[in-house]
């Protein structure tokens, strides 16, 4: 739920997926609206634009007993993982309603896209040779885990599910981590995180397509073809190498793909102002991937150490326009010595005495509240941000929070910062528009979510 301002309901918010009614102990919307606030909007951008997101905290007694809460949910359910999967994101409703409880399924790792196709959550483009496309399938692992369920079915008031055939392949991350081991449910395809895709795992297939088209080239302008003769086994390798990267990305026609992401209120945000709301996108694919930097070891090396962050739906700094001298004039009449030293300092804020909307190029009263404004909403008017290879995430921000209707800030933490490493997610802080600003925002923004101007 998002604060809706003045009963304007245009550009509601996402639907999201709330806590299941079985998981108590989680603070109510009034109970932390008690909190006390440790950031302001323009102190949070600061924060998501400096790439400093280790400053993001809760206050202390909401951490507090955040933690103390956490800790038995672990007792409970076995891990964090667990518990996400079996307990509070949608795709463990299923489990519940048939009483099963199953080992977290990872991130998909990009390092067993090929040795582990029934881990592949992206349908393939390319046509098996009876010519149809093969569907993505999961194969849970009924392996790993085994203590962890039955404790979750315990917690759940069931009977332990019986143990069954094991699976002839286990959807945990099978490739080692930099430790030399690999954990169910905390398979990475980087050191720390499953939500980043490490360059130096997909550097072979980069390497494998210039090569190709570097024998291409050679070929052409030798006048020879490639086809004749080529073996078996690297044409293969060669469909494999083609297929698509598997990373987030958002259509905004389909819209969001409720078997790889899901929305969730964050049960325990951090202390952001009154009225705005944290949530977080939890994804099954990975969210951070080299591609995204066309594979530049300097930018990639700056996402895996600050993350990634952006703002949505700002609303563009627009210059108001000079007043005609017998405007500004009559404003000053009107309003005597305090008016026409405002009217000295600004000569844009036409007819500011409140008897008339000023014309500001059809943005009226907001272009003259963010000029008179504090020295924060100056310094952040008009800002926007989007750090480099964050584009994918930004576009599916956009797609769940309409620009009109709402301004955001989100941002993926780098691995070092990740509470739950063994799944990918990213964070976003909704701050529900005012109706002025809905009005400015419908001349910005067409219904597809495209700036217009």
């Amino acid at each position: 739920m998002t604060t809706i301002w003045d009963n304007d309901t245009r550009y509601p918010a996402p639907a999201a997926f709330e806590l299941p009614p079985f998981i108590t102990g989680v603070p109510s919307q009034a109970e932390l609206d008690a909190q006390p606030r440790l950031f302001t909007w323009g102190e949070l951008k600061d924060v998501i634009q400096s790439g400093e997101l280790d400053r993001l905290s809760r206050n202390k007694q909401l951490q507090h007993t955040y933690e103390a809460w956490m800790q038995k949910q672990r007792a409970a359910w076995g891990s964090t993982e667990n518990y996400l999967v079996n307990a509070r994101l949608p795709w463990g409703e299923a489990h519940r309603r048939h009483g099963v409880v199953v080992p977290p399924e990872p991130t998909y790792d990009q390092r067993t896209a090929l040795s582990h196709p029934e881990v592949d959550l992206v349908p393939s483009t390319r046509p098996r040779g009876d010519g149809v496309t093969p569907k993505h399938r999961r194969v849970v692992s009924s392996e790993a885990g085994a203590g962890a369920a039955a404790v979750a079915a315990h917690a759940l008031g069931l009977s332990a599910p019986a143990p069954s055939t094991p699976a002839s392949c286990s959807h945990a991350a099978t490739a080692p981590s930099s430790r030399g081991s690999s954990d169910a449910g905390s398979g990475a395809s980087s050191p720390s995180s499953v939500a980043y895709v490490s360059l130096e795992s997909v550097l072979p297939k980069v390497n494998r397509r210039l090569e190709r088209a570097r024998a291409r080239r050679a070929a052409s302008d030798s006048g020879s073809s490639r086809e004749a003769g080529e073996p078996e086994g690297d044409r293969e390798r060669e469909e494999e190498d083609d297929d698509d990267d598997v990373y987030l990305k958002y259509d905004a026609a389909a819209g969001l793909d409720s078997s790889k992401y899901a929305l969730l209120p964050n049960d325990w945000p951090y202390c952001v102002p009154y009225g705005v709301r944290h949530y977080c996108v939890w994804s099954r694919v990975p969210i951070a991937h080299p591609v995204l930097v066309d594979y530049e070891r300097g930018a990639w090396a700056k996402i895996e150490a600050e993350g990634l962050g952006g703002f949505t739906g700002v609303i563009p700094h627009v210059r108001l326009p000079t007043p005609a001298p017998e405007a500004a004039a009559a404003a000053v009449a009107g309003e005597g010595p305090a008016a026409a030293a405002a009217a000295e300092r600004d000569t844009g804020a036409a007819a500011v005495s409140g008897r008339a909307c000023p014309d500001a190029g059809g943005e009226g009263w907001y272009a003259v509240d963010v000029r008179y404004a504090g020295a924060e909403v100056r310094r952040w008017a008009g800002v926007e941000y989007e750090a480099k290879g964050g584009h994918e995430v930004a576009k599916m921000v956009r797609g769940l929070f309409d620009p009109r209707g709402f301004e955001t800030l989100w941002f993926v933490n780098p691995p070092r910062l990740q509470s739950v490493p063994g799944y990918a997610h990213f964070h976003v802080f909704a701050r529900r528009k005012t109706p002025t600003e809905i009005d400015v925002s419908e001349k910005v923004w067409n219904d597809k979510g495209e700036r217009v101007v």
